[in-house]
């Protein structure tokens, strides 16, 4: 009887041992087909690519390319907020499938995670108040400067201007209020969020100089899930051949900004 339940207790370990091991090789692209839901961060701050709208309803840009490269790969897609220094960390730590959220594409980034193809193109800018005799970055002299925390645009002024004073904010809605209050001479942020400041937020800026620099915007995506990477560069691919790329860049920005 003793051998019996013996063999009984090693079968059932064997085969628990079994559907473990089946879960752990299933890809992260093979679970988002299984549960019929695609997960994806990005700081919900970032208007009007990603932001909390009047109603309390998370919208924008990359919540609408998010919703349309799920809906090519036939699932749903459930955005998560997370602050922008730990969202690397978030993906992976795998808390979420991947990052739509507006992050460039940075040889520093793509030793962590891999990219899609660009889905949108743009650039670091200067900005202030319009009352302000600013005309570029050049005209900066141990002037205080607004970013966000752990962006390109922090660590751009952070190489390449040691004389200015840089202040780090969480999100750039925090960012924009400041400059707004007068804490700061300047803030560099994306061209198309500062150009959207003064109707989102009535606060009325302007641009100092060119851009700074240009940046590509893709999907990130954790290195092993190659299988995931390649379905999300399908699905934005399908989006611009159909034209949905076009009617969801022309409805928050009233042009395509995947050309250049």
């Amino acid at each position: 009887m003793l051998k019996k339940i013996l063999l009984l207790g090693l079968s059932l370990c064997t085969m628990f041992s079994f559907v473990g091991c089946t879960n752990s090789t299933q890809t992260t692209y093979e679970k988002v087909k299984e549960k019929k839901e695609l997960t994806f961060a990005m700081t919900g701050q970032y208007p009007p690519f990603n932001y909390i709208d009047e109603s309390g309803e998370l919208v924008g840009f990359d919540i609408d390319i998010a919703n349309a490269i799920a809906d090519k790969m036939g699932v749903t897609a459930k955005p998560e907020t997370i602050a922008w220094e730990g969202i690397i960390t978030g993906l992976t730590g795998k808390r979420f499938d991947m990052i739509i959220g507006s992050m460039a594409i940075t040889e520093e980034r793509l030793e962590k995670v891999s990219f899609s193809n660009p889905y949108y193109y743009d650039g670091a800018q200067l900005f202030v108040m319009q009352d302000s005799d600013i005309a570029d970055i050049n005209d900066l002299t141990n002037a205080k400067v607004g970013v966000v925390t752990g962006t390109t645009f922090h660590s751009y002024l952070s190489e390449n201007y040691p004389n200015l004073e840089i202040l780090q904010f969480e999100s750039d809605v925090d960012n924009l209020r400041a400059l707004k209050q007068g804490r700061m001479d300047a803030l560099v942020t994306g061209k198309f969020v500062g150009l959207s400041a003064p109707s989102k937020y009535g606060i009325n800026i302007k641009v100092a100089g060119t851009l700074l620099y240009f940046e590509e915007i893709g999907v990130a995506i954790r290195k092993e899930d190659a299988e995931l990477l390649d379905a999300v560069n399908t699905a934005l691919q399908d989006m611009i051949d159909d034209g949905t790329y076009e009617e969801i860049s022309q409805k928050w920005f009233s042009t395509n900004i995947l050309e250049k």
